[in-house]
């Protein structure tokens, strides 16, 4: 092993350290994503299709989404800490079986916790991927060739958004990205050559 190996390996042990809290809703959630099951991507698609729709009905305005986004990960974030603290006032309510069927739904094996090192590989090449291009596009100094092919590139895009509805295209972006793990897992790209 190279000490670039060794450097990569000792960040993705952090980074899985840092997220072992989050172990359970994560696996839940590659699962999803790379359609272990068939009915997933309906599932993916139809979550997606139906937040767009209402936000497309509310028709709010920026500060008010901002405001509404912010408040609802705030809450999702703190029913998410409450779920994985499992607070045991909940034990004297339900019986130990209804509420252990809530928090344990997700049994720990070993197959699981390879779906997490993967997981964890996978962000971290992610991260790394996303620091490279930061640092590429604006850190380093760039030929006049490349900087004219970007600006052409932007203006395209600039002209495209404004010509198509840009909650048609957002909704359009988000279902590529949720939809990417499970059409890579599937291998579709590879039956599309």
């Amino acid at each position: 092993m190279t000490e670039s190996d060794i450097g990569k390996n000792e960040k993705v042990i952090k980074l899985k350290h840092d997220l072992e809290r989050f172990q359970a809703p994560i696996v839940s959630a590659y699962g999803v994503l790379t359609w272990e099951k068939k009915y997933y991507p309906v599932v993916v698609f139809g979550g997606i299709s139906v937040a767009y729709f209402v936000l497309w009905y509310m028709d709010l305005s920026v500060i008010t989404l901002m405001s509404l986004l912010a408040l609802l990960t705030t809450i999702s974030h703190y029913f998410l800490l409450w779920c994985l603290d499992r607070p045991d006032f909940i034990f004297d309510f339900f019986p130990t079986k209804i509420a252990g069927l809530f928090w344990n739904a997700l049994i720990w094996d070993s197959d699981n916790e390879a779906k997490f090192e993967s997981v964890c590989g996978q962000m971290y090449i992610i991260k790394e991927s996303l620091a490279a291009w930061y640092q590429y596009l604006f850190k380093e100094r760039k030929s006049t060739s490349l900087l004219i092919v970007e600006s052409l590139v932007l203006l395209a895009m600039a002209w495209i958004g404004s010509i198509v509805n840009n909650l048609l295209l957002m909704y359009l972006v988000t279902l590529l990205i949720a939809m990417w793990a499970g059409l890579k897992a599937k291998h579709v790209f590879q039956k599309l050559h």
